[in-house]
C-alpha cells in the first residue's frame, strides 16, 4: 500500500515524512519541483503540473503497481484533481462534488439552491448583455470577479453604466467572440461579511476536518442569513493536521510535531 502526496511545488511535502511517520505506508510524492525529496520511497516530477494531466497519470501508474491507501492534497490547485482520484479509487475523503464547489463560485451557488440553502444573488458572465442584463435586475453598484480559485478576486466594481460601459471598453471580456470568461457579477455587499470555519451546510458540504472550509454569510432582507460564498481553507488548520487527516491518521495527535 502507499500513500500519495500531490504537491506543486513542494510546499508542504518537506513535513510529510515526519508527520506521516506511524502510518506504515510508502510515501509517493507527485511533484512539479525537481530535487531532493527525503523520505519518499518514490517521486514523480511532473512537468508543466498545473497545465496538464501528469500528476493524474503518475498516480495512476502507481496505482498500477501497488494500491492507493489514501490521496494527500493541501494546495487549492490540487483539490479537484485529488478528489477525483479519490473516487476513481473508491477512497473516502472530499468528493468530486464538493471539491468543484469549493474551486468553482457557481458551482458551489447551485449546490446550495439543491440544498434549499439560501444564497444572495451571482450569475455567470458569458457575454457583455449579461452585465447589463443583471444591472438592469439589480442596478449599481456591481461586483464582478474571477469564478474560479480560492479567492476569486474582484476585477471590476462598476457603480453606474458608464464605469461598466469604461470596464468592458477596457478589455474585461475576451476579444474573442467564442471565448467564454471565467467571470461571475452579484450585487456589491453593504456590509461586511461573516467569516465561519467549517460551517455546517447540511446537504451541500459535509464538515471534514483534513479539508476545511470558510463560510461567508450576510443578513438577508428578511433577516435570514444567507451564504454569499464558500471557500477552501486550508490556512485555518496547520498543514500537518491536514495532511494527517486526509491520511486517515488522529489529525490531533501529539506525537507526531
Amino acid at each position: 500500500m502507499t500513500l500519495v502526496v500531490l504537491d506543486p511545488d513542494g510546499r508542504y511535502a518537506a513535513g510529510c515524512p515526519r508527520w506521516l511517520a506511524d502510518a506504515g505506508e510508502e510515501l509517493h510524492l507527485v511533484t512539479g519541483r525537481a530535487g531532493a525529496h527525503p523520505g519518499f520511497a518514490e517521486v514523480s516530477v511532473v512537468e508543466r503540473y498545473e497545465q496538464g494531466a501528469g500528476a493524474e497519470l503518475a498516480v495512476l501508474a502507481s496505482a498500477a503497481r501497488r494500491p492507493v491507501r489514501a490521496v494527500v492534497a493541501i494546495a487549492p490547485g490540487d483539490q479537484l484533481r485529488a478528489a477525483c482520484l479519490r473516487e476513481r479509487f473508491g477512497l473516502p475523503g472530499r468528493t468530486r462534488e464538493a471539491a468543484l464547489a469549493l474551486a468553482d463560485s457557481m458551482a458551489a451557488h447551485a449546490l446550495l439552491a439543491r440544498a434549499r440553502i439560501a444564497t444572495t444573488p451571482r450569475a455567470e458572465v458569458r457575454r457583455v448583455a449579461d452585465l447589463y442584463w443583471w444591472a438592469h435586475q439589480w442596478g449599481y453598484p456591481l461586483v464582478i470577479r474571477r469564478r474560479r480559485g480560492p479567492d476569486r478576486p474582484v476585477v471590476a466594481e462598476p457603480a453606474d453604466e458608464a464605469a461598466l460601459g469604461a470596464a468592458v471598453a477596457g478589455g474585461l471580456l475576451p476579444a474573442d467572440p467564442a471565448a467564454v470568461p471565467s467571470l461571475t457579477v452579484e450585487p456589491a455587499l453593504m456590509v461586511e461579511p461573516r467569516r465561519d470555519v467549517d460551517l455546517p451546510l447540511p446537504g451541500a458540504l459535509p464538515v471534514d476536518p483534513g479539508h476545511p472550509y470558510v463560510v461567508e454569510t450576510v443578513r438577508g432582507p428578511d433577516g435570514d442569513r444567507r451564504v454569499h460564498a464558500v471557500r477552501y481553507a486550508p490556512e485555518s488548520r496547520p498543514a500537518r493536521a491536514l495532511v494527517r487527516a486526509q491520511a486517515g491518521i488522529d489529525p490531533l495527535s501529539s506525537e507526531v510535531l
